[in-house]
């Protein structure tokens, strides 16, 4: 096994409130630094669940936040077109209004921006614990960490409460083939999933086995999420699974602990499911 390529699945410890906050609040410690010369076309924002916009300590549930993996550049779109869309630059910490007609839908639900020319250029942000802050004509506009989810969940449930692992699930492609051995099995198998919002691995690969659970539907495998918190070493299902870091899947057939998926097994969900319940 390829050590570097299985850490890399792994969230072993609990990381700060949300790594977008952890790289603005070092950018905020620093001068305001001059703005760099920058494409007028940025690319690659991808919708995430990080965080929660409030305004004038409102929520906005239905504000949506982008981050460009380019530039970590974030997205604030808003709930309406009479609202402007808000771009923040973590290295600068320029905050900045743009044309709602400047902000393009592209194939796999990413957005691209056109930066030039801006509406308006804002005060830099400032964080406030774990709060990113900035003013916005009067306004106060906040990003909160999104409060993860905890306890026990079905593959619906998952789907609904999350559109990040819901867009994720729909874009990955398991192998059919696999898929269709796994739906003559004939024990009883259940797979429980322990992952945590806040762990940047389980948002990438906790979605294909969303993916792989929809289009078992029906067959004799089941299958349930538990939501673990920051911290989660004092989590007592944690604890009675000696589960030591997230995602992991412990398989059960005919209620006896048959294997687990860990690490490189979440490339390809469904093959290791294969290769532990298969005959």
């Amino acid at each position: 096994m390829n050590t570097s390529s299985h850490r890399s699945s792994l969230c072993r410890i609990p990381v700060a409130a949300g790594v977008l906050v952890g790289l603005l609040a070092v950018t905020a410690a620093a001068p305001v630094a001059a703005q760099s010369p920058r494409a007028e076309i940025q690319r690659g924002f991808e919708l995430i669940d990080d965080f929660v916009v409030a305004v004038n300590g409102e929520d906005s549930p239905d504000a949506k936040v982008y981050r460009s993996g380019q530039t970590s550049a974030i997205l604030i779109m808003p709930a309406t077109v009479m609202s402007p869309p808000i771009l923040v630059w973590p290295r600068e910490r320029v905050v900045e209004s743009l044309n709602f007609m400047k902000v393009q839908q592209l194939a796999g639900g990413f957005l691209e921006v056109k930066t030039d020319p801006v509406l308006a250029t804002h005060a830099p942000f400032e964080v406030v614990g774990t709060n990113v802050v900035f003013q916005i004509d009067g306004n106060e506009m906040r990003l909160k960490p999104k409060p993860p989810l905890i306890g026990l969940y079905d593959t619906a449930g998952m789907l609904e409460r999350s559109e990040v692992y819901s867009r994720r699930a729909e874009a990955y492609s398991p192998a059919q083939d696999v898929l269709d051995r796994l739906s003559q099995v004939e024990a009883s198998v259940r797979v429980r999933v322990f992952f945590g919002t806040w762990c940047p691995a389980c948002g990438q690969m906790v979605p294909r086995i969303l993916n792989v659970a929809e289009r078992l539907n029906g067959s004799s495998l089941s299958f349930e999420y538990y939501g673990l918190p920051r911290g989660f070493q004092g989590d007592t299902e944690a604890a009675k699974y000696d589960i030591e870091s997230v995602p992991t899947g412990v398989i059960f057939v005919n209620d006896r602990e048959v294997g687990r998926l860990q690490g490189n097994d979440w490339r390809q969900p469904e093959a290791a499911l294969w290769n532990l319940i298969g005959s």
